[in-house]
C-alpha cells in the first residue's frame, strides 16, 4: 500500500551523516559504519530522498553530534563516549562533524547540533519542528540502532508520526542494522524504503 504523507506537516531528518561517521577517512572508519554506508549506498539513496523533499517544499533538517573541546556538554559515562573522547572525535568546527558533501545542506536548511544519541538531546530540533507545524518525521541516518532508533523513541513519545527509511540507514554491521529493524523500530515507526518515500513526496 502506498504511503500517505501530509507534505505540509512533514520534515525529513538526515541524522549523523557526517564525515567522522560515514566517510572512510573519518574517526570511526574502523568501527564498520563507513563500510556499511558504502555497501548499502546509503548516501546516494539519501540524496534522492533529500532532493524529492526539496522539490516538494518539505522541511529538510540535518543533525550532527558535536562538542566543544574537552566535551563539557557530555558526561563521559560509558564506553561509547569514552571512545569518542579518547579519539578526540566529533569536535565542533572540525572536518569530522561536517555533513558529508554527498548529502550537504543547501542554504537555509537547518543544521542541528545534538549532544547525545537522540536528535532531540541537547538540541533545538523540537523548537524548529514546532515552529514549522511538523507532525510527521522521516528519519534516515547512521547508525540505525543509535541515532535513528533513539530519535524514533523520543519522537514517538512526543506524539510524532515516524517513518524510518530503511535503505537510507546503516549500522556498524548488517546484523546490527537488521536487529534494530526487527526489535524496537517496528513498534515506534513505519519502516519504509527510499522509493516509497520519493513516490509519496511527489
Amino acid at each position: 500500500m502506498a504511503l500517505a504523507i501530509d507534505k505540509t506537516q512533514t520534515a525529513v531528518l538526515a541524522l549523523d551523516l557526517t564525515n567522522d561517521i560515514v566517510d572512510e577517512r573519518g574517526a570511526f572508519k574502523d568501527f564498520g559504519f563507513a563500510a556499511q554506508v558504502k555497501d548499502r549506498r546509503v548516501l546516494s539513496k539519501a540524496r534522492r530522498v533529500l532532493d524529492a523533499a526539496r522539490k516538494a517544499n518539505v522541511l529538510v533538517a540535518h543533525v550532527s553530534v558535536k562538542y566543544r573541546k574537552g566535551y563539557p556538554e557530555r558526561a563521559i559515562n560509558c564506553g561509547m563516549w569514552q571512545a569518542v573522547a579518547q579519539m578526540g572525535a566529533l569536535i565542533e568546527g572540525s572536518w569530522g562533524v561536517q555533513v558529508h558533501p554527498d548529502v550537504a545542506p543547501l542554504p537555509g536548511e537547518p543544521v542541528v547540533t545534538k549532544h547525545g544519541i537522540s536528535a532531540f538531546y541537547g538540541s533545538d530540533l523540537g523548537a524548529i519542528l514546532r515552529a514549522k507545524g511538523v507532525r510527521t518525521l522521516i528519519l534516515m541516518g547512521v547508525g540505525t540502532n543509535f541515532v535513528v532508533e533513539g530519535t524514533a523513541r523520543d519522537a514517538s513519545d512526543q506524539g510524532y508520526n515516524v517513518f524510518v527509511v530503511e535503505d537510507c540507514c546503516a549500522a556498524a554491521s548488517k546484523d546490527a542494522h537488521e536487529m534494530a529493524l526487527k526489535s524496537a523500530l517496528p513498534f515506534l515507526a513505519t519502516i519504509t524504503k527510499s522509493d516509497e518515500v520519493i513516490a509519496a513526496l511527489k
